[in-house]
C-alpha cells in the first residue's frame, strides 16, 4: 500500500475518531474549558510567577512550546494542507484544535503531576512517566519515547529545515550550505539545555509572530472585500451538501477531514505530547495552573495558521499549478503585497519558524532518549541531532512529510492511553480547583 493513502486510512479510521471521541469527553466534562478558561491562560502567562519548584517560568514554558508549535506546520504545511485538501481543511483544523486543547490541558497536568527531578536538579515529565508511573505500561512508555525520538528527528528536525531550504534553493542558493551554517547556529543554543532554549524563545517568539502576522494582516486588510467570500469557500469545501452527492464530490470532504486532521496535529501539537515535555520544567507547585496556561498555546498557533490560509485563498496561490509547499506561501505573499518584499518577509520568518522549532524538538527528543537509557547519558543526542540536519536538505518532501505526519499520529495514539485512562484525576482536581477560585 502506498504510505500516503496508509497515512488517510489511519488519520480517517484511527486519527480522527480517537480525537472526537476523547475530545468531546474531555470538554464536556472539563465543562469547555479551553473556551472558558482562555482568559485565565492569559493571565497566567503574564503575570509574574513567584513559584520556584521548577527550572524556568510560565512564559518561558509556554514560549518554549510555541517555539514547537510555531514552526514550518504553520507556513508551508498550510501550504500543503490547502493543496491537498482544498480550503476546507482549514476548518477540519479549527475542529482538531479545539478538540486537541482540552487533551492537551489534561497531558500537561499530568506532566506536572508525574514530573521528576534530575540529579542536576531539572524536572522531567511527559508522556513516558505517567504512562510508566500513573498506569504502570512500563513498555507503551519505552514506545512513546521511541515515537518522539522519532518525531523529533523528522517533523523537529528533517520537516523544518527541508521548508526552509526550499525557497532559499530557488532564490540560487545551495540548500546543503544553508542547513550547514543553520546546523552551527542551532547548536549553540540547544547546548545551553533547557533554560537557555527558554530564554531565547522568549525573546524570538514574539518577534518572529508579529512580524509574519503583521505582514499577513497587510495582505488581509489591503484585500478585505475577497475575506467573507474566502471563509464562504471554506465552509463549503468542509461541509457543502453537494460535496456528499457523488463519489467524487464526497471523496473531496474526506479529504478535507483526513488533511485538515493531519495538519492540524502538525501544526498545534495538541494531544502528541511535546507540550507535556515541554512544560514539565515550569515554576508551577499546582498541575491545574500548568495545565490551563498551556490552553493558550493552540489558540495563538491556529491564528497563525488561519491568516496563511486566508492569504493563501485570497490572493488563489492555492489555484496555481507547480507551486509547492514554502514556495506557494512566498509567493502569495509577494502576489497580496503587490512586491518581492512580501517573498523574503515570508523566508525570514520561516528560516525564525523553523530555527526555534528544531531547539524545541531537540530538547524533546533528548528526554525521550533520557528516559530510555538515563539523563546523564542522553546530553549527547544534542551533537547527534545537530549532525542530522544537514540530511534534511536534501530529502525529498513527500517523503519527510509523510514520515513526519506517521511520527505524530504515533506519538498522539500511545498518549491519549495515558490521558483517557488518567483523565478522571485530572477532571475531578479541576473541579475542586473550580469550587475554590
Amino acid at each position: 500500500m502506498d504510505i500516503k493513502i496508509f497515512i488517510e486510512y489511519f488519520t480517517l479510521f484511527i486519527v480522527f475518531p480517537a480525537i472526537v471521541c476523547s475530545g468531546t469527553y474531555l470538554t464536556l466534562k472539563l465543562r469547555f474549558i479551553q473556551i472558558f478558561q482562555l482568559k485565565k491562560s492569559f493571565l497566567c502567562v503574564t503575570k509574574k510567577n513567584t513559584e520556584q519548584e521548577g527550572n524556568i517560568s510560565h512564559f518561558g514554558a509556554i514560549s518554549s512550546v510555541l517555539a514547537g508549535n510555531f514552526g514550518t506546520g504553520n507556513i508551508s504545511g498550510m501550504a500543503v494542507a490547502i493543496a491537498t485538501g482544498g480550503p476546507g481543511a482549514l476548518v477540519w483544523m479549527w475542529v482538531m484544535a479545539f478538540f486537541g486543547a482540552a487533551i492537551q490541558y489534561v497531558s500537561c497536568v499530568l506532566s506536572i503531576s508525574f514530573r521528576q527531578k534530575t540529579e542536576k536538579n531539572e524536572y522531567v515529565g511527559g508522556p513516558m512517566y505517567y504512562l510508566r508511573d500513573g498506569l504502570g505500561y512500563k513498555m507503551l512508555a519505552i514506545l512513546f519515547a521511541v515515537f518522539t525520538l522519532f518525531g523529533s528527528i523528522t517533523v523537529g528536525n528533517f520537516a523544518q529545515i527541508n521548508s526552509v531550504v526550499l525557497p532559499l534553493e530557488k532564490m540560487g542558493f545551495n540548500p546543503f550550505y544553508c542547513s550547514i551554517v543553520l546546523a552551527v547556529v542551532v547548536g549553540i543554543v540547544i547546548l545551553g539545555g533547557i533554560q537557555r532554549i527558554a530564554n531565547f524563545a522568549s525573546y524570538i517568539v514574539p518577534f518572529k509572530a508579529l512580524i509574519y502576522l503583521g505582514t499577513a494582516f497587510v495582505i488581509i486588510v489591503l484585500q478585505y472585500d475577497k475575506v467573507l467570500p474566502s471563509f464562504r469557500l471554506m465552509f463549503q469545501h468542509a461541509f457543502g451538501f453537494s460535496s456528499f452527492i457523488g463519489g467524487a464530490l464526497g471523496m473531496g470532504v474526506l479529504k478535507a477531514m483526513t488533511t485538515g486532521f493531519d495538519r492540524g496535529l502538525f501544526a498545534t501539537d495538541a494531544g502528541t505530547g511535546i507540550a507535556p515535555i515541554l512544560q514539565a520544567s515550569a515554576h508551577a507547585k499546582n498541575p491545574i495552573i500548568n495545565g490551563i496556561t498551556t490552553l493558550i498555546t493552540p489558540f495563538v498557533v491556529m491564528i497563525v495558521c488561519t491568516t496563511t490560509g486566508l492569504v493563501l485563498i485570497i490572493t488563489e496561490a492555492w489555484q496555481v499549478p507547480d507551486l509547492y509547499s514554502t514556495n506557494m506561501v512566498t509567493y502569495a505573499f509577494s502576489q497580496g503585497l503587490n512586491s518581492a518584499m512580501g517573498g523574503y518577509i515570508v523566508i525570514m520568518a520561516l528560516v525564525l519558524f523553523a530555527y526555534t522549532t528544531i531547539l524545541a524538538w531537540s530538547y524533546c527528543g533528548e528526554k525521550a532518549l533520557g528516559f530510555l537509557i538515563g539523563n546523564e547519558k542522553a546530553y549527547y543526542f544534542r551533537f547527534f541531532y545537530v549532525l542530522l540536519i544537514p540530511i534534511g536538505s536534501v530529502m525529498k518532501v513527500d517523503m519527510i512529510w509523510s514520515l513526519a505526519d506517521i511520527a505524530i499520529a504515533l506519538m498522539l495514539v500511545t498518549n491519549l492511553i495515558g490521558v483517557m485512562k488518567l483523565s478522571k484525576r485530572v477532571i475531578a482536581s479541576s473541579r475542586q480547583f473550580e469550587l475554590s477560585n
